[in-house]
């Protein structure tokens, strides 16, 4: 007599390089490929929340040093804004507000001058 035992194949998983957060898809339900809301920094895997805090960091970084607390709070904020434009450019105002935690106007404020940044850049190539 012989009996069949069931083996589990394990769904293909994520761990983000600098949080440790690990995803996967549910066995059974796996959708084919990296996560959507995730990229490759330096060819190493990153949740969004991370993703947030290295753009944030990088402004904080890029800033000169003598720049108040107040300053790079705001710096912060903004660079987090400005991810979240790029990010989804075709996401609505609201929700990008309501995911950093901003005023609508801000969001409109923000969209605004990247897309006349965006502009300038493109006359002068």
């Amino acid at each position: 007599m012989t009996t069949a035992t069931a083996t589990r194949t394990r769904a293909p998983s994520w761990t983000c390089a600098r949080c440790a957060v690990t995803i996967s898809w549910v066995p059974g339900r796996e959708r084919r490929g990296f996560p959507s809301a995730w990229a490759k920094l330096s060819g190493e895997p990153h949740c969004l929340r991370c993703r947030r805090e290295h753009a944030a960091q990088s402004a904080i970084d890029n800033a000169p040093p003598e720049v108040s607390r107040e300053e790079r709070a705001k710096l912060r904020a903004a660079a987090v804004l400005e991810f979240e434009l790029e990010r989804d450019p075709d996401r609505p105002n609201g929700e990008i507000a309501k995911v950093v935690r901003c005023s609508v106007p801000a969001v409109l404020k923000s969209r605004r001058r990247l897309e006349a940044a965006h502009a300038a850049s493109k006359t002068r190539r």
